[in-house]
């Protein structure tokens, strides 16, 4: 489609296109009006549009950006006798495919550029066609992931926890039974206390396999609890702020912000050499807001940049999945700051 009020100037290109192109079909649109019944119309099947960045109805920024919305992801070449390169490049970052001016067209040129920016085209949109099927793939794989995760761990306090819990009774029985030597009660002693702790560690395992506080109270009540054990068990002062209002998330979006939260204060117990965290949680605007920062040694340029960083990548991913906003900045000795928003106003981000 060329879309360009000039005669002489439509006519010059469309003689360039046929010296180029085997009968090709071209369509013409004199001003914006008619361009926008064309391509309105649901019968856009060009392979590429000319523009003519000055039409009688229309020019400059506000005529790319309306067309650009209309051309269905079809290429965008911007045909001008403006000179001026800063205004090309700033056409660019509207999602034109390229700017080429009228006074150094040639056939060749012009052909090489629609070539060019078709094959891109082509090539864009068959990647974004793998990334959907590869984020649908992990998409898949973390909910999978977690309701393994969920059914180990009623495994290991249904199963293990009952025996242990029995092996303790019968312990304590034989303990209360009268034919038991004095010498043999310290060795039952011995036992129940291996018992016990054989119990608390397993319920802790199950915990942090699938934390029961997310599924019976929700994400907030089991931030707390996760901050409290890191509290414990770092020796890390932490302090947990939550809004008074807290919405209602899907339970999906619930399991991937406490495991974004559970990554980053492992990060910081492992690397930071922090003595004391922040977490403040909030309800800005239908924008949950969470934010994490702690005083240590901030994290290295080379890793916070690193696209295979596993813990930065898991987080982001995570984040991903849920249409979530992730930010992570880091100061030198100056402590790091994790910030995750997402939208609970908008269903397809957190059923997604």
């Amino acid at each position: 489609m060329v879309i360009e009020d000039n005669p002489g100037d439509y006519a010059l290109v469309e003689e360039f296109l046929l010296e180029q192109i085997e009968t090709p079909i071209i369509s013409g649109a004199r001003n914006y009006q008619e361009a926008k019944e064309t391509l309105s119309s649901g019968n856009n099947l060009f392979d590429i549009i000319l523009l003519d960045l000055s039409l009688p109805d229309k020019t400059g920024i506000p005529l790319i950006q309306q067309i650009v919305a209309m051309s269905l992801n079809t290429p965008v070449i911007v045909l001008t006798g403006y000179s001026d390169l800063s205004f090309g490049v700033g056409s660019l970052s509207l999602g034109v495919s390229d700017y080429l001016l009228k006074d150094e067209l040639t056939s060749l040129s012009l052909y090489k550029s629609i070539v060019y920016n078709i094959e891109r085209k082509r090539i864009i949109s068959a990647l974004e066609t793998s990334e959907k099927r590869a984020r649908s793939f992990a998409k898949r794989l973390n909910d999978v992931l977690e309701e393994e995760r969920s059914r180990i761990a009623r495994e290991i306090h249904d199963e293990f926890g009952q025996q242990l819990s029995g092996l303790k009774m019968s312990l304590s029985s034989l303990k209360k039974n009268i034919g038991v030597h004095d010498d043999v009660e310290p060795v039952i002693d011995t036992i129940l206390a291996e018992v016990n702790h054989s119990i608390q560690s397993l319920r802790q395992i199950a915990n942090d396999l699938r934390p029961v506080l997310i599924d019976k109270l929700g994400l907030f009540a089991a931030l707390e609890w996760l901050v409290s054990e890191f509290e414990r068990k770092t020796g890390i002062v932490s302090h947990l702020y939550v809004d008074i209002e807290q919405p209602a998330i899907n339970k999906i979006a619930e399991i991937n912000i406490f495991r974004i939260c559970q990554e980053a204060l492992t990060n910081i117990a492992k690397h930071a050499e922090a003595n004391a965290v922040n977490i403040r949680i909030e309800n800005k605007n239908d924008i949950l807001a969470i934010k994490i920062v702690d005083n240590g040694k901030g994290i290295n340029p080379g890793i916070l940049h690193n696209s295979l960083s596993m813990g930065l990548l898991n987080m982001k991913e995570r984040a991903s999945l849920i249409g979530a906003d992730l930010r992570i900045n880091s100061f030198t000795n100056s402590g790091t700051l994790i910030e995750l928003n997402l939208s609970i106003n908008v269903k397809e981000n957190i059923n997604s």
